[in-house]
């Protein structure tokens, strides 16, 4: 079995589960946290010898952890609102119990995810503008004069007038790569240490295009049927061993 793990308003998410059903991939089914953390039914077990989980979804059927071949893993947080709250000490707690709890479940695909969970993100490693800058520059890509304030938004204050996205999976890179050497975005993700990334390039007429930003949750789409083709072959080579 294959899931698509996102959240029911990811459009992305959405399209690559339409293409890769249209591409064969069965069977193949579309989860949300929510059903995930809401089932009718959960056992999760961590000991010594690792660990694992059952859960049983709202049409009777058991999803288990060593049933799934593989995973596009584009799950950005734990839906908080599904628990009422009395008090912020209470949701406070809640929510970290919450995320602990889904962060030790998708741990038990990561295996064979595509992101897998870290500790900074449940898709991969959210970073900030500065951290995703540096990195960029140690994988070879042009950037842009690092801005570090203590305030957010000046940090994020640039000209974005035009911006390209690439993607990049495994080896393998689509969009519109303007680097000069197309392996430092492959590089970029292996420092990231995320399988599946998004970049951003920012574009100023009259200058070469440079580094914008990244993501391990990316919009989809720019990468079209070819991007879907390699995710295609991508989930089914999966194994636990792989990266």
């Amino acid at each position: 079995m294959w899931l698509v793990l996102c959240d029911p308003a990811d459009e992305s998410a959405l399209w690559a589960y339409e293409g890769l059903r249209a591409r064969g991939l069965e069977p193949l089914e579309l989860l949300s946290p929510q059903t995930l953390l809401g089932s009718t039914r959960s056992a999760h077990h961590v000991d010594r010898h690792g660990a694992g989980f059952e859960v049983t979804l709202p049409d009777g059927r058991v999803l288990a952890d060593r049933d799934v071949d593989g995973v596009l893993n584009r799950v950005a947080s734990a839906p908080f609102g599904m628990l009422p709250f009395t008090t912020h000490a209470d949701a406070v707690y809640a929510r970290e119990e919450l995320n602990a709890l889904l962060l030790s479940l998708l741990t038990c695909l990561a295996p064979v995810s595509v992101n897998r969970p870290c500790g900074y993100g449940l898709s991969g490693a959210w970073r900030s503008a500065a951290e995703w800058t540096v990195l960029a520059a140690r994988a070879g890509l042009p950037v842009p004069p690092a801005r570090i304030s203590s305030s957010p938004a000046a940090e994020s204050q640039q000209d974005v007038s035009g911006r390209g996205d690439v993607l990049v999976l495994g080896e393998h890179v689509f969009g519109a790569p303007l680097a000069q050497d197309e392996a430092a975005y492959v590089r970029l993700a292996r420092l990231a240490e995320v399988g599946l990334l998004g970049v951003d390039l920012l574009r100023d007429e009259g200058h070469p295009a440079v580094f914008a930003g990244a993501s391990p949750l990316p919009d989809l789409r720019p990468g079209g049927d070819a991007f879907l083709d390699r995710l295609l072959k991508h989930l089914t080579e999966l194994s636990p061993g792989s990266p």
